[in-house]
């Protein structure tokens, strides 16, 4: 049970408290005044996402705090999976920054806004205009029906042989095409292998024979250049070997009566060698060169060809690399096409049965649960005014074009039903689809039986009804009013309303009012004794001008909901 609930800075609510309490809780007061933003808040400890709107103007950030008070509800495990037992109260804080960020505190415990809405799912249900509106959309009832059955863990099983025998389907199917060009595609293949295994292909041959290139296309100049080197060196009179000698004949003598010279005639020394050393190395290298056109036009030839493969098979030697090992999987799997598809046919066979099994039970436990659903509707809209109601649940054929069938059945997303709420309001009248024939106010009346049922099915500890009065007034609102009150006996209710005809029957009635003060508005909330519920109840029979008379009926109207 939502027991308090704290707001500041949020929109234009400066700063609220309200105490529920068991009970139906109603929340009156004149459009625009603020009651859609206290719901809004609300919305926030339940999960709902933060925006930077709803922070007050000049405010740094806007907090909305909730107590529940838990009796046995069903908390999420991993969530309580913290405390011993589940904690006696739960004090929910969610605050918004001007930026938009938020941050949640669960018992003074940082928590994820998705661990939020799951607790705030297990602990309250809101019930708006829209409720009404999916009521109009049949593809909404069988929704509603699994709900009601309480078949999640039945669907869940569904959907996931569902989707597994259509998985199975499109592989068949795409390797079934495949089939039909398979020796189209295994000459192709063999041809593209046959040519990349012939070309014997290496990750460096291109790098070396790019090198050994570059010798063979230079070879004279590379000559040239070692014979004039060695000519330089050893060769011709006046070479460096030859210089360095007589140096080195020179200082023999003078180091032998100064060894300050020694170091000087060893450098010396060394040097002539490495020139000798030099000369040898480049004789060898000009022996070893060779300028062969012939060699040169082979390199050429496999370079001209490496390059060609690159452009085929996706622009490097890696890449062809790759597509070979590719081409011989794919070759592979082409040879065993006829086996695989056998399997993956047996495979998929199963699949689609264990669906088709699971879609027959959900077939029969929907059809149960219509039967029990009708019966339940019927006596719930009694209660609501509708003494003569004929509520129908009609369950179909799925008409689905999934493409999976089953002995002759269609297999849709969630089974092979579809399912559709039909009515007849009135004695004498034919049932027919709830969006044909269905006003206003029996649509309120419905949905209200509908939530009532989820609701006792579910077990949650408080039910918000959001201006479920639309469209609706005179005795259907007293009806309507009565139901929740009837309601709020296993539930606590909150219910926003504009009509006078359900607040009297609150058990607390808290007034939404706009006040300006100091150039800004902000909102106020009331909680009302009986004098100032009177005058409540005569504002909104009457209007702005608020008469004895209308007080007189507000009384009556206090009276007979007692």
């Amino acid at each position: 049970m939502l027991a308090e609930l704290r707001i500041r800075n949020f929109a234009i609510i400066d700063q609220v408290a309200m105490d529920f309490g068991p009970g139906l809780n109603v929340l009156s007061g004149e459009t625009g005044a603020g009651k859609t933003i206290i719901m809004n808040a609300l919305g926030l400890l339940l999960g709902m996402r933060a925006s930077p709107e709803m922070v007050r103007a000049d405010q740094k950030e806007a907090v909305v705090e909730g107590l529940f008070q838990l009796e046995g509800e069903g908390l999420p495990s991993d969530w309580l999976a913290g405390f011993g037992e589940t904690p006696p109260e739960l004090i929910v804080k969610r605050s918004v920054a001007e930026s938009g960020r938020s941050r949640v505190l669960i018992n003074d415990e940082m928590a994820t806004v998705q661990a939020l809405a799951r607790i705030g799912s297990a602990l309250v249900e809101v019930y708006g205009q829209h409720e009404q509106q999916s009521l109009l959309r049949a593809e909404n009832h069988l929704t509603i029906l699994d709900r009601f059955a309480g078949l999640q863990s039945e669907l869940a099983a569904y959907h996931g042989a569902y989707t597994r025998a259509r998985e199975l389907a499109v592989r068949l199917e795409n390797l079934q095409r495949r089939a039909g060009d398979r020796e189209r595609r295994l000459d192709a293949a063999r041809f593209e292998i046959g040519e990349l295994q012939r070309a014997q292909l290496s990750a460096g041959e291109e790098r070396e024979l790019s090198a050994q290139r570059a010798i063979l296309a230079n070879a004279t100049k590379l000559m040239e250049a070692v014979a004039a080197a060695e000519q330089l060196l050893v060769d011709q009179d006046g070479a460096a070997a030859e210089l360095i000698g007589r140096a080195q004949s020179a200082l023999s003598e003078a180091a032998a009566l100064d060894n300050g010279l020694a170091q000087p005639l060893e450098l010396i020394g060394s040097a002539r060698v490495a020139i000798e050393e030099a000369f040898h190395s480049l004789r060898l290298y000009r022996e070893r060169i060779d300028a062969d056109p012939a060699r040169l036009e082979q390199v050429d030839t496999r370079l001209r060809e490496i390059a060609r493969l690159k452009r085929k098979y996706g622009g490097s030697v890696e890449s062809a690399l790759a597509t070979l090992q590719k081409l011989r999987a794919e070759v592979a799997e082409l040879e065993q096409a006829d086996e695989s598809a056998a399997e993956l046919k047996i495979e998929a066979g199963r699949a689609l049965e264990q669906a088709a099994a699971i879609a027959h039970k959900l077939n029969q436990a929907r059809t149960r649960a219509a039967a029990v659903l009708e019966q339940k509707m019927q006596a719930e809209l009694r209660t609501l005014g509708m003494r003569n109601a004929i509520f129908q649940v009609r369950i179909n054929p799925a008409a689905v074009q999934s493409g999976l069938s089953y002995e002759g059945t269609q297999l849709g997303p969630d089974g092979i039903d579809d399912c559709e709420f039909h009515i007849a309001p009135n004695l004498g009248q034919p049932a027919m689809a709830l969006a044909k024939i269905a006003s206003g106010g029996e649509l309120s009346r419905v949905m209200l039986a509908l939530k009532g049922l989820e609701a006792q099915r579910r077990g949650v500890s408080t039910m918000i009804f959001d201006e479920v009065d639309a469209g609706i007034g005179g005795a259907v609102a007293d009806v309507v009013g009565r139901k929740l009150k009837e309601l709020s006996r296993f539930h606590q209710i909150l219910c926003i309303t504009h009509l006078p005809q359900i607040a009297s029957f609150a058990d607390h009635h808290f007034k939404v009012e706009k006040q300006e003060r100091r150039g800004a508005t902000t909102s106020r909330v009331t909680k009302l004794d009986h004098p100032q519920r009177v005058e409540e109840l005569a504002r909104m029979l009457g209007g702005a001008e608020v008469s004895d008379r209308f007080r007189r009926a507000a009384r009556e109207l206090l009276e007979r909901a007692t």
